[in-house]
């Protein structure tokens, strides 16, 4: 079974809905999954995303065993990943 979850975001905000999305999924304490530094620069996303000309713009990479699709409409969007892809998965 595959869990998703999409939550709105504000550029500022991104980078802890992010991880806030992520810990909920797992059921962990956000201080149990990897740091989002250590996939993707949070300042950067929030630089990204604080514009009016990237409201068409969509951003997705992996992190923590997840999928994360940033959309220009402010949308976090996360899914899990295939159990193969989840990290610590043999």
């Amino acid at each position: 079974m595959r869990t998703d979850r999409t939550t709105p975001a504000t550029p500022d905000s991104l980078p802890e809905a992010i991880v806030s999305l992520v810990a909920e999924l797992d059921g962990v304490a956000v201080t149990d999954i990897p740091p989002l530094a250590s996939v993707v620069d949070p300042d950067a996303l929030v630089a990204l995303f604080d514009g009016r000309e990237t409201a068409a713009s969509d951003v997705e990479f992996d992190y923590a065993g997840y999928r994360i699709h940033l959309r220009g409409d402010g949308d976090v969007h996360v899914l899990e990943a295939t159990p193969a892809k989840r990290c610590g998965a043999d």
